[in-house]
């Protein structure tokens, strides 16, 4: 006879769909897996129940879109004991805090409790946490695997801006002042992530001269270090908008749709805000006719609408912090959480309209094209 514990829920009929897909989502933020069993009592006694058609559908559907996120596994399957139909649900996943129907749960025993503030704060700084542990990770990667070009253009720029002062004199010395290397002198993921020349990352591209994705248009990928990413990035995007030019004075100028200032604000924080541990799933950059969307996968630190970063209310929240550090040094990020507030200062003065949403995969920033403009792209990088 089975019995409900942390990891296990007992439930009489799909009646009490919500209440399993709850009881899923306080198992996931106390340890990373749980299991509903639909058709047996909470004593244990089995009483089956009736499965039609689209129950599987039902359910499936049901979890997309209260349990939040998405775990990356979600077993549905109906089995017979004592010659009575039952269904098993089944999810993993380590991407803590989940939701259920917008709130947070935690499992105590075999009882599902509403999380306080206090608790569901230390959910996010344990997160915090495994980000940094992710970024530390040794790899199998050393010295000679960096773009040496690139790491020295790096400290360059950062002491040309006054945000470092060291000469460089050697990858290996360079890298550890950047926090970018092990005791083992190999490079953590961030460095890897970073500067490596083995084309770490992947990124995908787009283009349709539609507003959807229906109609033929360009799809690329694109591999590279971070560096090499968000200049390619921004260098298709800038390609694929339209510009209206004037003549001021004897010069001709050329005015893009959208502020080149708040694409790059933009692209460069779909880089510093990436979840890079989740696998299959890649930074987009996707332009259609009358928009052009960023997306990376992660959501937003804490759930938080970037608005209260613009405004000051909540501080920076950082997920990849040896990165981001890096691309402060750099100059790509001015000052922490400042970047969604000059987007939007960008594109207020500028009427480009915008909106941006979570979903359960990852943020994506949409910026409205303006029809009015011209198609005369820039050429040049």
């Amino acid at each position: 006879m089975k019995k409900e514990s942390e990891t296990l829920e007992l439930k009489k009929s799909l009646a009490q769909l919500k209440e399993g897909i709850i009881s899923l989502s306080s198992m996931l933020n106390k340890h990373h897996k749980g299991c509903v069993i639909f058709g047996i009592n909470d004593d244990g006694k089995v009483c089956g129940i009736d499965i039609g058609k689209k129950t599987i559908n039902d359910i499936t559907h049901e979890i997309q879109n209260s349990l939040k996120p998405l775990p990356l596994k979600v077993d549905i399957n109906p089995f017979v004991e004592a010659e009575k139909k039952l269904i098993k649900v089944e999810v993993e996943g380590d991407d803590t805090p989940y939701s259920a129907y917008g709130r947070y749960y935690i499992r105590i025993n075999d009882s599902d409790i509403t999380m306080d503030s206090n608790q569901l704060q230390k959910f996010f700084e344990d997160k915090q946490e495994t980000y940094l542990k992710w970024e530390q990770t040794e790899t199998e990667y050393g010295v000679e695997d960096v773009n040496e070009e690139i790491l020295i253009d790096c400290i360059r720029t950062a002491n040309e801006k006054g945000r470092m002062d060291y000469v460089y004199r050697n990858t290996k010395e360079a890298l550890n002042k950047l926090g970018l290397l092990t005791e083992n002198d190999k490079l953590n993921n961030a460095g890897l992530y970073l500067f490596g020349n083995n084309k770490p990352l992947t990124i995908k591209e787009a283009c349709f001269p539609t507003d959807s994705r229906t109609e033929f248009g360009e799809i690329k990928l694109f591999s590279g270090n971070i560096f090499e990413c968000i200049r390619e990035s921004i260098y298709y995007i800038q390609n694929h908008i339209s510009y209206k030019s004037r003549i001021v004075g004897i010069q001709r100028e050329e005015e893009p749709e959208i502020p080149l200032r708040a694409i790059r604000e933009i692209v460069v924080n779909s880089f510093a805000h990436c979840s890079y541990a989740r696998v299959g799933d890649y930074n987009q950059y996707t332009i259609y006719k009358s928009s052009v969307r960023i997306y990376n996968p992660g959501s937003i630190i804490m759930g938080l609408d970037p608005i209260n970063f613009a405004s000051g209310k909540v501080g920076s929240k950082i997920r990849n912090l040896l990165i981001a550090s890096t691309l402060y040094k750099y100059g790509y990020i001015d000052a922490f959480g400042t970047g969604f507030d000059r987007t939007f200062t960008l594109c207020s003065q500028k009427n480009v309209n915008y909106k941006y949403y979570e979903d359960d995969f990852g943020f994506t920033f949409v910026f409205k094209r303006n029809k009015d403009f011209l198609n005369d792209k820039i050429n040049d990088k």
